[in-house]
């Protein structure tokens, strides 16, 4: 929590009045299995029935024994649930939404007390700092748009974050990012060297700069450093990786500068002058704070399970803020949650948990351990989850036999580090059916620097991977790194594609084994979609490389299936893929269907690789269980599915109702046309607006997928999904992000209130501007428990 600075004594009475008072009220003798009820209208001095429940869910844990549930009221609780006790195999203690209920456990708090920046106030920050004057936040306090308030910011967060009406805010950052964090606008370098950049762009006067964060995303690498000097042209720099990659560009240096008020470029950001504790707003529509719900993180983590056995926490919200087990955790379930903005920070430092000697690339470590759904200790499972926006990991799985199952996460490494959807650690960790999308790297990854060499007993499988590489390149959608011995560690029958546009210029396959990587076994996945060097890519570096296994793997549309890359092969066998398999020495290439035959896929415009009656990988392969398992021809077919076998699936289980876009009902504005995808919806700009009839929502969506297409310069632009009638109920706002161009498109996933039954859907894009977005079509789901 926070507290401003007048206010903290009167809080702290408070809070000891409180304390006596809940410690003088008599709580009921114990009956194992007592459910006991919270609710933001209750108070802490009840005795936590229904009729009479709870205020806060640390109340309920403080009394919940072996057996007892803890039922939670709609509502924000802005508060840690850290339960004091174990359940049991047999009586485990459970914290569930009550049903039916939106409970958010919050790691944030209000923020208000807002005032303009006065001429007074601009004069004594430009006295201070004369680089302020003719600044841009110069020019907006001026003209009356920034407002600025005092208040203590937690100082043991490992970056400052806000909200304006629930949406995250970036800090002030020039150039300006967009509104996107994993896509965000940076310049790129013209040229530099180890610590000074060059850019055209770099117009401001000598100074501006000096005590800046510069963030630099080149190659394989983001860092950030202090600027220690400035001059038209230039930045240089103190603290950065320059013995890893300097800032030369080598795959465009991607750069931008925050942590001062000069980068205050557009409206909707903000920043903290934490030596003053005040805080600057400029709100994105210029107006003041006030009426709008202002929020800054001030808590790390919402729910804490360290040390805790037999705990479930099922059907919670979780929101700038995660959950966190340790070491000594067993046994904890985390089912049904809906976590967003779960890790944030801005500066790139090299992770406690690193295990490796020093070597100047540590930096790439970066909130490995430390970030995303800290699933730690030995069977604890996160399933039918969503996990949204991270600057870290979406999840972190360390310790051994964890679960991570039937889970959606995206948006995730936004810091561009080796962070990762999924980052896995330890030994034995299951992680199977989950969908990751929206990576700023890869979007499973596994690190030597914090896993160590041995990553045995691993199953990842049945996922469906894509969209990864948007800051960083040499990238994989499962990228494993480095001398890393995988026996034990099965990778199959996961879906691989759609690399993000930026990482195609270098390696962006689905499954990357880099460095000397080896002992892979990995069957039976497909990949499509700027997969750059195929399904799988080994590359010893120069190195040795031994006892690996790649089995019938499916390249869908790129022309390669199995990529070597110099080195030293030993006992490593690559058959009966779908693609052209490269040969090297030490390397058995056998029965691997090359391109140019045609493979006869079923329906691949739409992304079925299935086996057509004709094709030619029937009756291709060599048995090699378990890839070939399930062959009903006389021989085993080339490629992730057998012919005749049922088809299998992967990703997140949902329920899902699909639209194509450009089937509307009636619409005003838009027009339709033929893209590589097919027909669809285009000019669709600020106040035009489609309608779909009797669109079928189930028993309860509460998400929208939508396939979009967008161009930088547009990205941001909004549109409402609102039902039954062009001025009926909003039930979602969508803000479009850069795909790259207006017919790539990429799915974008949004929350909608949890609808039931059918309804007309119009889409309504807000504002005049032009060019708010392409759609190809849109589904309404829910993630389908399993």
């Amino acid at each position: 929590m926070y507290w401003r600075r007048s206010a903290l004594v009167i809080g702290t009475a408070a809070a000891t009045v409180l304390t006596a008072l809940t410690a003088a009220v008599p709580v009921s003798a114990h009956t194992k299995g007592t459910t006991r009820y919270v609710s933001v209208t209750g108070s802490d001095a009840n005795r936590g029935t229904k009729q009479s429940p709870f205020s806060t869910v640390q109340q309920c844990a403080d009394v919940a024994q072996a057996g007892d549930t803890c039922v939670i009221a709609a509502g924000t609780y802005r508060e840690t649930l850290t339960p004091p006790r174990d359940g049991t195999a047999s009586a485990r203690i459970t914290f569930r939404a009550a049903p039916g209920a939106r409970v958010v456990l919050d790691g944030s708090a209000p923020v208000d007390g807002w005032a303009q920046v006065s001429a007074l106030d601009l004069s004594a920050l430009q006295a201070a700092d004369p680089t302020l004057s003719g600044s841009d936040f110069a020019t907006a306090a001026t003209a009356g748009k920034i407002y600025r308030t005092d208040l203590t910011l937690n100082p043991a967060l490992p970056g400052n974050q806000l909200f304006v009406d629930g949406t995250m805010l970036g800090e002030a950052q020039w150039p300006y990012p967009g509104t996107e964090p994993t896509r965000p606008d940076y310049n790129s370098a013209d040229a530099g060297t180890d610590d000074t950049l060059y850019d055209d762009a770099l117009t401001q006067p000598v100074g501006y700069w000096k005590g800046a964060r510069l963030t630099s995303h080149n190659w394989f690498v983001s860092q950030t450093g202090t600027v220690t000097s400035s001059a038209v042209g230039s930045v240089t720099a103190s603290g950065l990786a320059s013995s890893c990659v300097g800032l030369s560009p080598n795959q465009q240096n991607l750069y931008s500068l925050t942590g001062k008020l000069q980068a205050f470029s557009h409206a909707g950001q903000w920043y903290y002058d934490a030596d003053a504790q005040r805080l600057y707003m400029w709100m994105p529509d210029g107006a003041s704070p006030t009426g709008h719900t202002v929020e800054a993180k001030q808590r790390n983590v919402a729910v804490d399970l360290s040390g805790r056995s037999y705990v479930s926490v099922v059907g919670l919200g979780v929101r700038a803020a995660t959950v966190a087990t340790s070491s000594t955790s067993t046994h904890n379930v985390l089912d049904g949650i809906d976590a967003s903005y779960v890790s944030h920070y801005m500066d790139l430092k090299v992770d406690p948990g690193k295990v490796t000697p020093a070597d100047p690339c540590d930096v790439l470590t970066a909130g490995e351990t430390t970030s995303g759904i800290l699933l730690k200790g030995t069977a604890n499972t996160l399933r039918n989850s969503r996990i949204d926006y991270s600057a870290g990991n979406g999840v972190l799985l360390a310790g051994s036999g964890n679960t991570v199952t039937n889970n959606l996460i995206t948006r995730v490494d936004y810091r561009g580090s080796y962070a990762a959807g999924i980052n896995v650690l330890g030994s034995d960790q299951t992680i199977t059916h989950n969908t990751v999308t929206n990576s700023g790297r890869s979007n499973i990854n596994i690190d030597n620097k914090v896993a160590g060499t041995t990553a045995s007993g691993h199953e990842i499988a049945y996922n469906d991977l894509s969209d990864y590489g948007n800051l960083v390149v040499d990238v994989g959608a499962i990228y494993i790194c480095c001398q890393v011995n995988l026996a034990g560690t099965e990778i199959h029958h996961n879906e691989l594609h759609d690399a993000a546009l930026f990482a195609a210029s270098a390696p962006a396959p689905g499954v990357y084994l880099d460095l000397s990587t080896y002992n892979a076994t990995v069957y039976d996945n497909v990949a499509w979609n700027r997969t750059t060097y195929g399904v799988v890519l080994i590359n010893p570096n120069g190195g040795t490389t031994s006892g690996n296994r790649v089995h019938n793997n499916t390249s869908g549309t790129d022309r390669k299936s199995v990529s070597l890359f110099p080195g030293t092969y030993s006992d490593t066998e690559v058959a009966n893929n779908i693609g052209d398999a490269d040969t090297m020495a030490g390397v058995s290439s056998t029965h691997n269907l090359p391109m140019a035959d045609g493979p006869q896929f079923t329906d691949p415009a739409h992304h079925d690789y299935t086996l057509g009656s004709s094709s030619p990988a029937r009756n291709y392969g060599l048995v090699r269980p378990p890839a070939t398992d399930g062959y009903t021809d006389p021989q085993p077919s080339a490629g992730a599915y057998q012919y005749g076998a049922t088809p299998w699936q992967a990703g997140v289980a949902v329920q899902r109702t699909t639209v194509q876009a450009e089937s509307y009902a009636e619409g005003s504005g838009v027009d339709t046309h033929a893209a590589g995808t097919g027909s669809v919806l285009g000019g669709f700009d600020g106040g035009d607006w489609v309608r779909y009839d009797d669109v079928d929502f189930g028993t309860g969506r509460n998400l929208l997928v939508a396939s979009i297409g967008s161009e930088r310069p547009y990205a941001g632009g909004r549109f409402e999904v609102r039902l039954d009638s062009a001025t009926g109920p909003v039930v979602g706002t969508v803000r479009v992000e850069n795909t790259g161009g207006w017919d790539t498109y990429l799915d974008q996933t949004f929350t909608i209130t949890p609808t039931s039954g059918t309804h007309d859907v119009y889409l309504k894009a807000l504002g005049t501007a032009p060019g708010v977005a392409n759609i190809d079509h849109f589904s309404v789901e829910k993630v389908i428990p399993q």
